[in-house]
């Protein structure tokens, strides 16, 4: 295990940011973006909310003759960030059959939210099917997980911000036991399957559903 104050998300930073450097002949243009704020609403210059990310994404299709809507239409975005492992102490504000554990493989996410869904991006099941395919084809474990009992648990993620560019999006991360704690702890294994499932990502010659 890892012990260490702010996994969330310098864990899923760290994956992406050598997965992006490891693979060198994608299939496709591949994007790594490293956003603030998430913790505090994505606002900000820094945050999601912030139009650099369309933008860069604008300069770059302009130079191609091609409009920023198309490529967004036809872009997938694996927004990798932490979900809550199964914590035996604190059990009443968790579903186990519907959480993630640790050892047990990164963690996909078709929602987040509070209340039930709100606040949350909810993927479509053609990018479920997609993201799964690639994970599955790679031999790479993973796991489905929300983030603990209707109006018990709650929480979001930046993968609203990046949907409503009308871009398909699915969290993936790394359960982590004591989110947000002084002490977050998680898996080794957990970690480097990630780093592996961004890499697959990344490498895929599968075009979007």
């Amino acid at each position: 295990m890892v012990g260490a104050y702010g996994q969330d998300d310098s864990v899923c930073a760290y994956t992406s940011l050598i997965a992006a450097l490891d693979v060198k002949t994608p299939e496709f243009t591949t994007m790594t973006v490293f956003a603030d704020k998430e913790e505090t609403g994505s606002d900000g210059a820094t945050g999601m909310r912030s139009f650099f990310f369309r933008d860069f994404v604008e300069d770059l299709s302009s130079a191609y003759g091609l409009e920023v809507r198309h490529v967004m239409k036809k872009s997938v975005c694996m927004s990798c960030d932490v979900n809550a492992a199964v914590d035996p102490s604190w059990m009443e504000v968790f579903e186990k059959n519907n959480c993630s554990f640790l050892n047990r493989g990164p963690v996909i996410s078709k929602y987040t939210g509070s209340g039930g869904k709100y606040s949350t991006n909810d993927a479509s099941a053609e990018t479920m099917g997609f993201i799964k395919a690639i994970l599955d084809e790679a031999e790479i474990p993973w796991q489905i997980g929300e983030l603990g009992k209707i109006d018990a648990g709650g929480g979001g993620t930046i993968a609203s911000e990046i949907s409503l560019h009308n871009l398909d999006t699915v969290d993936v991360g790394v359960p982590v036991l004591s989110m947000h704690s002084p002490l977050e702890v998680t898996s080794k294994a957990d970690v480097y399957m990630l780093y592996k499932a961004v890499c697959a990502f990344y490498s895929s010659n599968r075009e979007k559903p």
